[in-house]
Formats: structure tokens, C-alpha cells, sequence
């Protein structure tokens, strides 16, 4: 279809394409902000950190229920050996029965060593069940923290780059009125097939929308148009524009 439109008419399409190069950009910035990809890693840090959170809740539960037991169980021990002593001091005892004691006591107090020994062992499982407990606390503090930094410059940007849009839609809206119908839906149709570009210049031989050259059979065809006529590349279909 041969559309026909005035020099400054086509002028314009060149500053309609600079608009909407400007408008797809910032819907690619909105979409690809760095902020984005930081926060998402964020909360997969966070349920990673909540899942092991829960695992080593679990295990200090039950290291503490072992330290209580090995706790109790020497209480036991001590009082047992008490008893024992007090009976040997109180000398109420035969031989026989005091021989019997002091064994005892020394069975008790071999006993005791090693229920002792394996409460330390309790208790420093539990020191280190602790101390990791307190890491992943501290590190869900520190990420929310940095979740939050994110998110202040995440909306900052989005903000400064709707604001961009906006003026960019509404200095389009105004250019577009001064834009012949017909060369306007013929850009609008190119464009919509041409990854958002309808309009190149011509600049040279070379189509600066391809960045492809003209062949010199159309180039000499291109010299005999009228200014008014407006051209389309052979290779991209987009609409070209002469400097």
C-alpha cells in the first residue's frame, strides 16, 4: 500500500520512535531491576534458614531432655554416696556391713566419674547446638534487615523510572496528534511486527533499523521517489526515514 506523507510528518516518526525505544526500556529496567533477583534470593535464604532453623530446634530439644537425664542420674549418684558416708561416720555399722559400704562407695564414685564425663560430652553438644541456633537467629535478623534496605531501593527506582514512563506516554499522546492518521497507523502496524521498531532513518546506503545496506538497484529507484513518498526497507519492512 502506498502511503504518501509530508517531510516533517516522517521527520516525526523518528521522535515517536525515540519515545517508544524509551517507553520499552523502561518497561525492561522495571522488569530486570537488580533489587528483584537480590530480594528473591533473600527469601530462598530465608526458608533454607527457616527449615534448618527447625531441625536444630528440634536437636537442642533433645539434647536438652539427655543433659536433664545425665543431670538426674548423677544427682542419684551423689546421693547415694551421702547416704553411704553417713552411715560409715556414724559407726553404727558391723565390719561386715562397713567393708560393704566402702566398696559401694568406691563403685559410686568410679560410677559418678563417668556419668560426669558424659554429661560434659552432653553439655558441650549442647554448647555447639546452641551456638548454631544463635548463628541462624542472628543471620534471619541480618537478612530482614538487607530485605528491607532492598525493597527502599526497589520502590526508589521503580518510582524514578515511572516517572520516566509517564512523561515519555504523555509526550507521546501529544506527538502522536500531529502525526497523520495514515502514517501513524502504518507505523503502529510495522512496529508491532518489528520488536517495537517502526521507524528508522535512512542514513547513507544503510537502513539504521537492520544495519543493513541498500542494494543499488533500490537505492537508484529511492533517488527517483518524491520526498513525500514514504519508503520502507527491503530487508526489516521498517518504515525509513531520510535524513
Amino acid at each position: 500500500m502506498l502511503v504518501k506523507a509530508t517531510v516533517a510528518h516522517q521527520n516525526l516518526l523518528i521522535e515517536l520512535q525515540k519515545i517508544d525505544t524509551t517507553i520499552i526500556s523502561c518497561g525492561v529496567r522495571l522488569a530486570n531491576l537488580p533489587e528483584i533477583e537480590q530480594i528473591k534470593a533473600i527469601h530462598k535464604r530465608l526458608e533454607d534458614a527457616a527449615i534448618e532453623l527447625k531441625v536444630v530446634e528440634t536437636e537442642l530439644e533433645d539434647v536438652s531432655i539427655d543433659l536433664r537425664r545425665s543431670e538426674v542420674d548423677v544427682e542419684a549418684v551423689v546421693d547415694r554416696m551421702k547416704k553411704d558416708e553417713a552411715r560409715l561416720n556414724s559407726g553404727a555399722a558391723s565390719p561386715k556391713e562397713l567393708e560393704q559400704t566402702q566398696h559401694e562407695l568406691a563403685t559410686l564414685a568410679k560410677r559418678k566419674a563417668e556419668l560426669e564425663d558424659g554429661e560434659l560430652e552432653i553439655m558441650m553438644r549442647f554448647d555447639s547446638v546452641k551456638k548454631r541456633l544463635d548463628e541462624l537467629a542472628s543471620d534471619e535478623v541480618g537478612l530482614k534487615q538487607l530485605e528491607l534496605e532492598l525493597n527502599v531501593r526497589l520502590e526508589n527506582s521503580k518510582s524514578e523510572i515511572n516517572s520516566e514512563l509517564e512523561s515519555a506516554k504523555a509526550a507521546r499522546a501529544a506527538l502522536v496528534l500531529q502525526i497523520e492518521t495514515s502514517l501513524y497507523d502504518l507505523y503502529e502496524k510495522v512496529r508491532s511486527s518489528a520488536n517495537g521498531i517502526g521507524a528508522a532513518l535512512l542514513i547513507g546506503n544503510k537502513c539504521d533499523g537492520c544495519h543493513l545496506e541498500i542494494n543499488a538497484i533500490e537505492r537508484e529507484r529511492i533517488k527517483g521517489l518524491d520526498a513525500e513518498e514514504v519508503l520502507r526497507c527491503e530487508e526489516c519492512r521498517r518504515i525509513l526515514v531520510r535524513i
